[in-house]
């Protein structure tokens, strides 16, 4: 058996990938503006865009995969500076960031904003005519004591080239916040009206979405044929459900499980090695022995009906006519009478309830005929399968 993972460096966070699954046509969007933008003959000029959206939802990746496709472009006639403002936390660091990805010459402390301003562009000019300037997690800028300074420096740099006399040199800048919110909440509108000129918001991740980014970060990561579709859609359901459509968990995840399918030497990414990943990675709380006790012997024997299901099927959900399989046999090896499938599904709602995040029952297939039951578990089966049986031996037949 060879390695799963054959290219993990396209896991990585910092990875920038060519495509961009889902996101092409905003991509495509930004890079045609700012083009256009950069490309004009003469003058000079500033042009602000502002990207806003909840963690995980491809803001930093999008704009650096942009600032690449720029850079094809324009080559040497363009300069890039990416700055996290949340690692930086003060407005001079964050233009020593600026200042140092310029030119390693330039001095790194003990100069006012406009100084700084001042050598940053003229540093650029003496290299390009292009500049572009990435701000990730602009809004950290403004949590502490830094706003005034941060509003100060940001309605400067938008406004610098209007007191030169510099000819056929432009400037761009793309902030990223979590929130659209941030721009009328802490700029003022002189500020927000020089250095914000277009708005973007990305929604949060929806399962479908989170298949593709999956499948084409697998395709690149993983040897050909190591995880299926079945195992792609059950962390992109989970990951949309549970960890509010974050991306960045999803390949982390995604990550995980391959090291741990490589760890027991198999040569396929199953459902239970994401479960195993979605334990290691601590999103889902705790298994909670006191919980389990609580829903009582007859929820706690359709419940590991439901694991056996799982598990004999290699599956990441199973419906509920294959639990009632397993769930029938279970009763009557625990001395029990079969509930009818009305009661199995209040019971399935209530121990998705209680044990939240753990047991997810869906309904696919809604107002539709041929509809069915899903129902999926997040945490390792082997635990959960052992943890129930020890219980069923100390509760007595007729209790819950």
């Amino acid at each position: 058996m060879g390695k799963i993972i054959v290219a993990p460096e396209t896991l990585d966070h910092s990875f920038i990938p060519e495509k961009l699954p889902t996101r092409e046509n905003i991509r495509s969007e930004l890079f045609l503006k700012i083009r256009q933008f950069f490309s004009q003959s003469s003058g000079k000029g500033f042009k602000g865009i502002h990207i806003s959206g909840s963690v995980g939802s491809g803001k930093t990746v999008l704009s650096r995969r942009v600032a690449a496709d720029l850079k094809t472009v324009f080559r040497e006639n363009l300069i890039i500076c990416y700055v996290n403002c949340r690692f930086s936390k003060r407005v001079y660091r964050v233009l020593a960031q600026i200042a140092s990805q310029i030119s390693s010459s330039l001095p790194q402390r003990g100069l006012s904003k406009d100084e700084f301003l001042e050598l940053i562009f003229l540093a650029t000019k003496e290299r390009a005519q292009r500049l572009l300037i990435i701000l990730d997690e602009i809004d950290s800028l403004f949590w502490g004591n830094e706003g005034e300074k941060a509003t100060d420096m940001l309605y400067s740099l938008s406004r610098y080239l209007e007191k030169t006399t510099f000819s056929n040199f432009f400037v761009a800048t793309i902030s990223i916040s979590r929130t659209e919110e941030f721009i009328f909440s802490w700029l003022d509108p002189a500020t927000r009206a020089s250095f914000i000129h277009e708005k973007k918001h990305l929604e949060a991740y929806g399962p479908g979405e989170l298949v593709e980014i999956l499948r084409y970060r697998a395709k690149l990561a993983f040897r050909n044929g190591t995880i299926s579709e079945e195992s792609l859609s059950y962390l992109a359901n989970f990951v949309a459900n549970q960890a509010w459509g974050n991306a960045r968990t999803a390949i982390d995840l995604l990550r995980l499980a391959g090291e741990i399918a490589e760890h027991k030497n198999e040569d396929v990414v199953r459902p239970e090695h994401i479960r195993l990943a979605i334990k290691e990675y601590a999103l889902i709380p705790a298994l909670d022995m006191e919980k389990l006790i609580g829903l009582g012997r007859h929820k706690l024997i359709l419940l590991l009906a439901t694991i056996l299901a799982l598990k004999n099927s290699n599956r990441s959900y199973v419906t509920r006519t294959m639990v009632q399989e397993y769930y029938r046999e279970l009763c009557a090896e625990y001395g029990e009478e079969p509930r009818k499938t009305t009661q199995i599904w209040r019971y399935l709602r209530e121990i998705e309830y209680e044990l939240s995040g753990i047991v997810e029952v869906t309904v696919s297939g809604k107002n539709q005929r041929g509809r069915s039951t899903r129902i999926s578990i997040n945490v390792p089966l082997d635990t959960l399968e052992k943890n129930i049986v020890k219980i069923l031996k100390k509760i007595p037949s007729g209790l819950g």
